[in-house]
Order: structure tokens, then sequence, then C-alpha cells
């Protein structure tokens, strides 16, 4: 079937026109600027050659020129490879070569990675976005001059490429997710039912929210919130990720009238530390979207913030919060706080399977498989891979491991390939992490096994916190309740985990390597 590209964002600016569509450190743009911006990037990248189907890498930290290069690419029918920021230059190198990219959109942040590696980028159509524009490349205010403020509709396969999202790269090298015209279209929809239906008596989001991205725009704040703000007709506010200061995000927030915010724990913790030093705050937050959380930290959203939070749950494949579990469902039973909840939209299916794809009774550990329009798409160039990833009956394999409760509750236990083995029975470093963050020291946790049944948990403490002897025996007090002896871990301070993307995971395989080489 032939659809529109991009339509969704053309409508919105028809629609809002004169409302502010976007708001950045250099000002504001309305839906009418910014769908013109969009256009004159779709023609511009079409005037110096980028052809309909052909791949073009973007690279930068968040700024108003992402969002016009996402909306543009799309309605061009060019596919956006999402390069994240905190991979280094030769892996985004090896992720452009596999997927045979035409061009690469960069800031010039990254101009001297970008340079050091022109052995590699040298034939691509090097795009610069900012200030001083390297002699190699040519500018972004080239290609909106050599674009229009109109641009013709364009008609693509709904099963054809519309963008090319990334694996974290948690568990090895990125792998090149695609993801269809229509398991984007489903990425909105699943989203959409997700922030209408946050709370009980919550009204849909509509013009009068206002939606923060503080975190990577090209990664879960961005591929989970832009387009149900966006084409709402919702203001999106826009904050360098390049470095993470809480007390900038949170001024801002408060600042904007923000109503609706993604982040992971790791930098919720340290706003609600700032929260709670200045005796609570008003706010205007009425969704709250936490990935990778505890139940501490959950529980403190809802002392210091209200109860406008959901623990989020998904894989990149999946593009949305599959699962949720919303403050309501906690309210209605603690005991689901330490669950993922249950399908974010009526469009989502899970289930825990056996090792021969069957399902599993309530309360029995097993793989989590996933189906829904979301998972139609493939890793770029990698057949095996990509049949490896689902069962018959298209079940999506995201190689987690976890159990459903008689209430259809998931709970997630860990990564499938992280269990560590010991004579005493499977040690999943999940568990052992928030058992370790329990204790108000620690600001992150990662947990490795490292042979003769050593499992070694390497965290770094909050400031104003002190490595000693002392502190190390008090964590590992918090942390043994509810940890099986042979769980128990090794409590070692670092002054820095291995992470992606401002500390939301941490990369368990490059801990291990470290912690092996200096043991």
């Amino acid at each position: 079937m032939l659809i529109r590209a991009g339509m969704l964002p053309v409508d919105a600016a028809a629609r809002f026109a004169g409302r502010t569509a976007l708001t950045t450190p250099g000002g504001t743009q309305t839906f009418a600027e910014l769908d013109a911006l969009a256009n004159r990037v779709a023609t511009g990248l079409a005037a110096l050659g980028v052809g309909v189907g052909e791949r073009v890498g973007v690279l930068s930290h968040n700024r108003a020129e992402v969002v016009h290069a996402w909306l543009g690419c799309e309605r061009a029918g060019i596919v956006r490879v999402v390069l994240h920021s905190h991979f280094d230059m030769a892996a985004h190198a090896d992720l452009l070569e596999q997927v045979g990219a035409r061009g690469l959109v960069f800031d010039t942040r990254f101009a001297g990675d970008v340079e050091a590696h022109l052995d590699r980028l040298g034939d691509l159509l090097l795009i610069a976005v900012g200030e001083e524009t390297p002699s190699w490349a040519i500018s972004w205010a080239d290609v909106l001059a050599a674009g229009s403020p109109v641009a013709e509709p364009l008609d693509v396969d709904e099963d054809s490429p519309a963008f090319i999202q990334p694996t974290s790269g948690t568990t090895g090298p990125p792998k090149p997710w695609t993801v269809s015209h229509r398991s984007w279209a489903a990425v909105i929809d699943q989203n959409l039912h997700h922030v209408d239906t946050f709370a009980p008596g919550l009204e849909p989001v509509g013009p009068s929210d206002v939606v923060l991205h503080a975190h990577a725009l090209q990664w879960a704040t961005g591929f989970q919130l832009l387009y149900p703000y966006l084409v709402r007709g919702a203001r999106t506010v826009l904050v360098d990720d390049s470095a993470f200061d809480p007390a900038h995000v949170l001024d801002v927030m408060l600042a904007e009238g923000v109503t609706g915010l993604l982040l992971p724990a790791p930098m919720l913790d340290p706003i609600l530390d700032l929260v709670e030093l200045y005796g609570g705050i008003d706010h205007y937050l009425r969704r709250l979207v936490v990935f990778f959380a505890t139940p501490e930290i959950l529980e403190r959203a809802a002392v210091l913030l209200g109860p406008v939070w959901c623990h989020g749950f998904g894989s990149t494949e999946q593009g949305a919060v599959t699962t949720r579990l919303l403050a309501s469902d906690v309210a209605e039973d603690p005991e689901r706080i330490t669950s993922v909840g249950r399908p974010a939209s009526p469009f989502f299916e899970v289930a825990v399977v056996d090792d021969a794809g069957r399902r599993v009774p309530a309360g029995r550990l097993g793989e989590i498989v996933v189906r829904s329009a979301m998972s139609i798409g493939h890793y770029w160039g990698m057949p095996e891979r990509t049949a490896d990833a689902f069962l018959p009956g298209d079940w999506f394999r995201p190689a987690d491991v976890g159990y459903l409760d008689e209430d259809g509750f998931l709970y997630y236990v860990d990564r499938a390939a992280d269990s560590i083995p010991t004579s005493s029975g499977s040690v999943y470093p999940h568990a052992v992490e928030a058992a370790v963050l329990k204790h108000p020291a620690v600001a992150n946790c990662g947990v490795v096994g490292l042979g003769d049944d050593r499992v070694v948990a390497a965290v770094v403490l909050k400031d104003g916190f002190a490595d000693n002897e002392v502190l190390r025996a008090d964590i590992d007090r918090t942390a043994a309740p509810g940890l099986f002896p042979h769980e128990r871990p090794e409590i070692l301070v670092v002054d820095e985990l291995p992470c992606v993307l401002d500390g939301a995971k941490v990369q368990r395989a490059v801990l291990r390597e470290r912690l092996a080489a200096g043991s």
C-alpha cells in the first residue's frame, strides 16, 4: 500500500500553523515555520543528489536542526540513520558502511571525530550543522538555500524503510534495526494510546501541553514522545544533552511549564535530590515516563512529584513503551511496584515462553516475547540475525527474561545473555543492581561475574560520599535482604562506569573486561 511520507507533521502544521511548535536555546518556531524548514531540508537534500531510499546519518546533540532533519528526511523518503552520540566515531563509520550511506549530517562539535575518519567517510556527502563549517564539508545553510519552503507530496510503499534505529550497544556493537513506514505508524499509534491513557481522568495530550526532551532526542525520548505531542499541537522544548545538568533541566522544566518528560532513572534521581533540597516544587508535570527505575525511585518520585509517573519498558526494535506500570496500578496493589506493568495499548501482545517457544504458566520464569505491528522490521544486511530474532507466529524476541502474574503484569528479571552462572545457581545482575541502588550513597551500579562464583557490584558514589570499608559494608548490608547468599556481591567503588546514553544503561560486557583486567 502507498502512503504519503511524513504525513502527520504536515497535517499538524495545517491545523496548528501559528502556534509555537519548538522552543530551543536559539529561539522558537511555529508549526508553519517548522514545516517550511522541514520542506527545505527535504528539497535541499534532493537538490544535492540524495535520492528516495538512500541513507543519511544524523549525528548531533539536541538542537532544532535534528527535528528539521528528522521531519525533512521522512517526507523526502530519505532513510535517516540514527547515530547515538555515546558511540565512538569508528562505530559510526562501521554502521554507515554497513547500510551503504549516501551522506552524514553532523553537529560541528563532532567535526574533529569526523575529520579523523575521513579515510572512511570522505566519499559521503558531509553536511555540518553549527558554527565554523570545516572546509571538507558543506554547511547546513547551504542545504536550506538549495531547498524550497514548499515540497510536493511523496508517496512511498508503507513497507519501505523510514529510518534506521541502531540498538543501544549494551551487549555488543550496535545493530541497525530498520523501521518501516508501517511499523513507524504503529509506534506512533502505540505512543498516542499510551500518553492518552496515562492516568484515570487525565485529559488527552493537546495544544496546552509542553514536552521536554532533556535526554538524547534520537533515543527513547524522541522515539516515544516527539510525535504524540507534535501531532496534537503541543509545544516541544529541547535541552542540549551534551552534558547533563540536573539543576538546569529542573529550571527549564519549571520555567517552560513542562507537562511531559521522559528520563532514565539515573538522570531522574539527581533531579529528585534537588526537589528534596528545595523542600518541594510547584510543577505542571502530568506525564513522567521513567525507564530503568527501581521501586525506591518510583516511590520517591511519587512523594516528591505526585502520582504523575509511569515505569516504561521496551526495546529499540519496538520503539515505544511496550508495557508500562502506572502510578494508579500501584495504588490498587502496592506489590506491583516491582513489575514493569501491562501492555501500554491493545495493539501490543506480550507472552513468556519456554525453550520450545511454548507459553508458560503465570509465575514461571521464561523468555519474554512480544508481537505487534511495531515489530515489522529487520536488521539491515543481517538476515540470519533477523531470523533468530523471531519465533514462529511472528513473536519478536527482545532477549529478556521474566514472568507474568495472574493479572497480566510483567516482571522483568534481566537480559538473557547477562545471567551469571555460579555453582549455587544463576545470578541475574538486574536484581542485584536494584538491591545495591537502594543505598542512598550509590549513584549508579553495574553487576558482573568474574568467574569462580565471584559476583562484583561496581558502584559510583554520589557527591559527598567517599570510599571506605565502613561504607562498602553498609552498602552490602542494605543490599542483602532479598538476595540469596550466592547473589550477594563484592562491593567495589569505581570512579565511573562504562555507560550508554548518560548512564541509562551500563555496558556490562565492557565493565567485565575492565574489572577482569584489573583483578
